[in-house]
């Protein structure tokens, strides 16, 4: 075959450059699934569990027969290899020989084999029952061990009996008592709700002479409150404070519902309740005269079972 001259090789750019960021797979073709390199984790997850050449299949069990007889007693072997009833007559180096060779061997070969297959069996059986006992120790010390210190001082303590808890009633010997005293609360608890109902249906008693119930006492509690339109309430007694239009604000007279003086203020309110002289001398001896009167009041209330007039509840 001639050589390949420049003109029949492949052309190929020497400008131009692949599309393609993975080297070229000169070894394989396209066809070949690693032709495309994908990317693969450092650690495989699929254990690596290659075939092992040479294991031994499960060996049979010959130490228990079809009717239950031990294959691998000294009677059974015996039996399985008898020896020749008469000594062999051949000449050296014959055929002969060699054949009672082989049947000695085989012979040897049987009784070692079952002698060993026992032993492995009575080995294999001696350490899986040592291994059982040794875990049911292990298992029994682990059960009946005390509790250790960590979780004695961390565990919550229930008291509870958790065999009568799923299976039977628990004992509750204070169970007689605890409701003789839920009955006894429940009855108290009943009456000083109905004692408490009756002491608002008196109030509400005492104070109904009070209520306005008609147009025309709306109308008189509005004029003693707020005052009429010809006679407006005003700050001050007087109406002395100064009118926005006074002022140059513009507008009419302010009216005001405070025409009989400033409101009582809260800190008014708690020297009166804690007995504390306030900012005016008058003032704090009005306060305390205001609460010796409201205990007595609820001193006779108390004595005499009614309600009296000026309570403020």
């Amino acid at each position: 075959m001639p050589p390949l001259t420049p003109i029949s090789r492949a052309w190929h750019c020497p400008q131009c450059r692949t599309f393609t960021t993975l080297s070229r797979r000169l070894a394989i073709g396209p066809e070949h699934p690693r032709y495309i390199e994908v990317p693969e984790p450092p650690q495989q997850t699929t254990p690596y569990r290659p075939f092992i050449k040479g294991r031994l299949p499960v060996p049979r069990d010959v130490f228990n027969g079809a009717k239950g007889a031990d294959r691998a007693n000294d009677t059974e072997i015996a039996n399985a290899t008898p020896l020749p009833k008469r000594e062999p007559q051949h000449s050296r180096g014959s055929r002969e020989e060699w054949r009672q060779k082989m049947s000695a061997a085989r012979r040897t070969n049987l009784r070692e084999g079952l002698r060993g297959l026992r032993a492995r069996k009575t080995r294999v059986e001696n350490a899986v029952a040592e291994g059982r006992h040794r875990r049911a120790q292990e298992h029994a010390i682990e059960v009946n061990r005390p509790e250790r210190d960590d979780e004695r001082f961390t565990t919550p303590s229930h008291g509870l009996d958790l065999q009568k808890l799923l299976h039977g009633p628990l004992e509750d010997p204070t169970r007689e008592a605890r409701l003789l005293q839920k009955a006894r609360n429940t009855t108290l608890h009943a009456s000083a709700a109905r004692a408490n109902r009756m002491d608002q249906i008196h109030n509400l008693y005492t104070h109904a002479r009070t209520f306005i119930v008609s147009p025309s006492q709306l109308d008189t509690h509005l004029d003693a409150e707020f005052g009429t339109p010809e006679q407006p309430a005003r700050f001050g007694a007087g109406g002395s404070i100064l009118s926005f239009d006074e002022g140059g604000l513009g507008g009419a007279r302010s009216n005001s519902m405070w025409a009989n003086g400033k409101p009582e203020s809260v800190q008014d309110m708690l020297d009166r309740a804690n007995q504390r002289e306030g900012s005016k001398a008058v003032g704090g001896q009005q306060g305390f005269a205001g609460v010796n009167q409201e205990r007595v009041r609820r001193i006779a209330e108390r004595l005499t079972g009614g309600k009296m007039e000026g309570a403020r509840d």
